[in-house]
């Protein structure tokens, strides 16, 4: 069994991508953003970014997808202390793209969409291929784009019902 920490291990070695905006004009994502798009993200979405560079890129398994167990922390609000919460499943994949190590976890059991999101992130690990990797960072940015237009129509929706307590005491 994995806990968060040595599940999040592999995933620490860059923290952010050299992908600078300012002279270069590029997009710039955390590593944390690009894995929170991909983990809401459906399994086509993620392999469909993946996919052009599974075509011109060498991709090697170095550990293959697997099921784990991942504790899952919390912080208690009046507190602020933090709490193992429980255990999650999760499935964790670690490859090389083009001799550069790529890795992911994500909640769930899809073997092909970890192993997409991990392809990704060796291709975005990458020295070169800047005009590439921008190109894989806009279209992660659209669908995050997309999610939190999706997420915006959901609390609309959900707004209408909502009660107004103090209202309803008058």
């Amino acid at each position: 069994m994995a806990t968060l920490h040595s599940s999040h291990k592999m995933l620490r070695e860059v923290k952010y991508l050299n992908l600078n905006k300012g002279r270069s004009g590029g997009i710039v994502m955390t590593k944390r953003e690009i894995s929170v798009i991909l983990a809401g993200a459906s399994q086509k979405e993620v392999i469909e970014i993946a996919g052009p560079m599974k075509e011109n890129c060498e991709i090697q398994i170095m550990k293959p997808p697997q099921k784990t167990l991942v504790m899952v922390k919390a912080r208690e609000t009046v507190k602020r202390s933090l709490f193992y919460l429980g255990e999650v499943l999760a499935t964790e994949c670690m490859v090389l793209v083009d001799g550069v190590k790529g890795a992911a976890v994500l909640a769930g059991d899809d073997f092909d969409k970890v192993t997409a999101a991990a392809v990704i992130d060796g291709f975005l690990n990458l020295p070169d291929k800047k005009a590439e990797k921008q190109q894989v960072l806009g279209q992660i940015q659209e669908l995050g784009r997309q999610q939190a237009a999706a997420r915006a129509e959901l609390n609309r929706a959900l707004r209408k019902s909502k009660v107004n307590f103090n209202v309803m005491g008058e």
